[in-house]
């Protein structure tokens, strides 16, 4: 892989987001999942969320349409981990989505 599509991958992550109350946060750990479909996304996301340490945020980018109700459901399946954010992109015809997972 070139180092520019290197550069789009980081692109595509954030480091601070604001929760549904406006409230910032910050994003310790990314995960793409993108071009991976079902179940792969889910398990990769909840075994990431497990090694996570208290009220740490892990920022998880995907692109199949499925996982975005998925993952939500795998990850609130687990004790101590809460999902704060689902942000959909907002161009047309592009299915990706950023989910952010606190580790309570």
């Amino acid at each position: 892989m070139g180092s520019g599509t290197r550069n789009v991958a980081a692109a595509m992550f954030h480091d601070r987001q604001v929760d549904d109350d406006g409230t910032e946060f910050i994003v310790t750990q990314h995960l793409d999942v993108r071009g991976l479909t079902c179940p792969m996304p889910a398990l990769k996301t909840v075994e990431m969320c497990l090694s996570l340490a208290s009220s740490k945020v892990l920022e998880v980018v995907g692109d199949w349409p499925g996982s975005k109700l998925e993952v939500p459901y795998a990850v609130t399946g687990q004790a101590g981990l809460e999902v704060v954010r689902i942000v959909e992109s907002d161009k047309p015809g592009d299915d990706t989505w950023w989910m952010y997972i606190r580790k309570t």
